[in-house]
């Protein structure tokens, strides 16, 4: 794809822009979809074409359409000419997707992540605490539940 034709479709396309999708896990794909803002969604998903609960999603924002590019490229490892704009991917439905590896690779540092970003933001709070290094994978409800507590008082 060429910088142009992913500028037009930020402008008047459709949001957000499907550039990257590729298997990191048994079951769970990575995706990077770009929207308007120097802003990117990185997500994990056992299933693509539907908005399922309890998937991972760290959205990104860069200070300028050029670091997005840059951070695009670094994490795929590819230019942004090797790339397509709303790639085909399959029908995917992981059966048996292993959440548990990606929970411990998440907490453990081991996820890849985007880089030199302004702010990263993760909405999800099992998943932002696991990034934090807040809770464990294999923590109790009740340990989760007084974090979140603790949290509500906090604000």
């Amino acid at each position: 794809m060429e910088i142009q034709e992913l500028h037009k479709n930020l402008e008047i396309g459709k949001l957000p822009v499907l550039i990257y999708c590729e298997e990191k896990y048994n079951g769970i794909w990575c995706m990077l979809q770009l929207t308007k803002n120097n802003k990117i969604f990185l997500d994990f998903t056992d299933n693509i074409n539907s908005d399922s609960e309890g998937d991972f999603r760290a959205t990104f924002v860069y200070d300028s359409f050029e670091e997005l590019i840059k951070a695009v490229e670094n994490f795929t490892g590819r230019k942004v000419s090797e790339l397509s704009i709303n790639p085909d991917v399959p029908h995917i439905s992981g059966s048996n997707p292993a959440w548990l590896d990606f929970q411990w690779d998440l907490y453990n540092g081991k996820v890849k992540m985007l880089e030199n970003y302004k702010k990263i933001f993760i909405g999800d709070l099992w998943w932002r605490f696991l990034f934090q290094k807040k809770v464990k994978p294999d923590c109790s409800t009740e340990e989760l539940n007084a974090l979140i507590m603790q949290r509500d008082c906090e604000d």
